[in-house]
């Protein structure tokens, strides 16, 4: 998982084509984006039965014993063993 990244492209549609969805099902709020940061509130392109959907996510590692996600950001670098 990365750091950070960016979204700089400033039209929906073109956005919705790379991803294969429907420009409507991209948050109503989208804009250009240049210093997303792990747990800054961002979507996910998810799969379903051959359908592909957009959902709001925060990205971040949290492991199962944690009681919270206050430490998402801490293991954004994370690799199997």
């Amino acid at each position: 998982m990365c750091g950070r990244f960016t979204l700089t492209t400033p039209e929906r549609r073109p956005v919705a084509e790379i991803l294969g969805v429907d420009p409507e099902s991209l948050p109503k709020d989208y804009r250009p984006r240049y210093n997303i940061a792990p747990t800054d509130p961002h979507f996910i392109d998810t799969s379903r039965y051959e359908q592909r959907r957009t959902t709001s996510a925060r990205s971040g590692l949290v492991n199962s014993w944690a009681h919270d996600n206050s430490r998402a950001a801490a293991a954004i670098n994370a690799k199997p063993k």
